[in-house]
């Protein structure tokens, strides 16, 4: 009787562990869709106020006489706002948000989402609009953490469920940012939560694609990057990818270098964010007169770069200046404190040097077979793989954006070299950085 009533029992506990984790699972898919919603939300914003920094840089270049002087004022007046309201109402808005979600998954801070949901959309949108080189999609990844919250809190879930549904919610921000389920579901594996249990694969996988499905039914079924399929790199070529994964991960470890010495520099200014921001926005603005394609977040440049539409005279001499711009503009937006993120640039970069490095193989190695463009796919993977140190993720977002397969083993094998590098020296991932530098900064926040 007592081995029936034992079997019984554990028959009843099994049955409301799975009961719990169906409502979990729906709860997941909640989160999915709602993180979806604020991921298009946020796009259209974006890219209204990016077809009116166009049109106004379009019109201002009808007369250059005094033209050159009104897009600083504008760029430096609204990211003055956007630090505003970060620092005034939401610090933790500040960047891109991934090492703050980090944090908070750790229990090392609070997740006010309902100061940082608000002030992470307006805010990104005014600087992001304004020209300054970040991305969009380190804040829909926090907005998206902040989805995941404020269901938890209003459902008034135990602290467990809560961390899953965050950690859920912003790889669904990250899926739906870039139109790759796949990438948002290991990004959450790779680089928040960092286990593999049947709870977080299967409450992660769920949140990503009921995101990747909302933002399809606006954006559509084809991939991030519209381009066209390259062939596969002969076996001959794969010595070229090695060297270049050499190149990109030093050149991973430099920007996080540089990056971090920014942000030093920056804290050791007395000056206020929204005066830094001003700063920025007045530079970013200077320097989108002369040099346009590096404002923003970068993702049609760099669509560009890989469709080969670039038709200038000296392509090499433009896109060395491009990548210098680019950068600059981008370690100087992020130090200032300004919501965005670096995902986009540093897919940039990686497109760029990619070209570069492609341009360079060929003019050495004329039968090699790869296109510079081919180079640039993979070069894309191996810069956010030394920076970021996530190689699964990098390798299955730069797939699922481009549709393209067969560049697939030289991909691993860049990324693969490139990782290699970065950890050889010794260099911190960007997001373990960032983290540690922000919890020594500010304890205001601690949970």
């Amino acid at each position: 009787m007592d081995i029936e009533n034992a079997a019984t029992g554990h028959d009843e506990g099994n049955y409301l562990l799975n009961v719990s984790r169906r409502v979990h699972f729906i709860r997941a898919g909640g989160v999915g869709l709602l993180a979806g919603v604020i991921a298009m939300a946020f796009q259209v914003s974006l890219d209204y106020a990016e077809q009116g920094r166009i049109a106004l840089l379009s019109l201002l270049h009808k007369d250059v006489s005094w033209g050159w002087v009104i897009l600083p004022v504008v760029a430096a007046l609204l990211g003055a706002i956007a630090a505003y309201l970060t620092s005034r109402f939401a610090p933790a808005a500040s960047g891109s948000g991934i090492p703050h979600i980090r944090a908070v998954l750790a229990g090392k801070r609070a997740l006010r989402w309902r100061h940082v949901l608000p002030v992470k959309f307006i805010g990104g949108v005014l600087a992001l609009g304004a020209g300054f080189s970040m991305g969009r999609e380190g804040p829909t990844v926090q907005m998206g953490a902040c989805v995941g919250a404020g269901l938890s809190d209003v459902l008034k879930l135990d602290p467990h469920s809560k961390r899953n549904l965050i950690a859920s919610a912003a790889g669904a921000g990250l899926g739906a940012a870039f139109n790759a389920p796949l990438a948002g579901f290991i990004f959450v594996i790779e680089e928040l939560q960092r286990e593999i249990s049947p709870f977080t694969v299967v409450s992660a996988l769920i949140a990503s694609v009921f995101a990747v499905a909302i933002s399809r039914i606006f954006t559509g079924q084809l991939p991030s990057f519209h381009v066209h399929g390259f062939p596969l790199p002969p076996l001959t070529a794969l010595p070229l990818f090695v060297v270049m994964g050499l190149f990109a991960g030093y050149a991973g470890v430099f920007f996080n270098a540089t990056l971090l010495w920014a942000m030093k520099f920056s804290r050791s200014l007395r000056l206020q964010m929204w005066q830094k921001a001003a700063i920025v926005g007045a530079l970013t603005g200077l320097v989108g007169w002369w040099l346009p394609d590096a404002l923003g977040g970068g993702h049609r440049i760099a669509e560009s770069i890989l469709r080969g539409e670039f038709t200038s005279g000296n392509l090499t001499f433009f896109l060395i200046v491009l990548l210098l711009g680019k950068f600059c503009l981008t370690i100087a937006g992020y130090a200032s404190g300004i919501p965005g993120g670096v995902f986009a640039p540093l897919l940039v970069f990686g497109a760029i040097i990619g070209q570069l490095f492609g341009h360079v193989s060929l003019l050495i190695f004329p039968g090699a077979g790869a296109t510079p463009a081919a180079y640039a796919v993979v070069c894309m993977a191996a810069i956010f793989t030394s920076t970021i140190r996530a190689p699964l993720t990098g390798i299955v977002l730069i797939l699922e954006m481009t549709g393209n397969q067969e560049q697939l083993f030289a991909l691993i094998l860049t990324c693969l070299v490139a990782y290699l590098v970065a950890e050889h020296a010794r260099s911190t991932p960007l997001y373990d950085a960032l983290m540690e530098f922000d919890l020594a900064k500010d304890k205001s926040d601690i949970a």
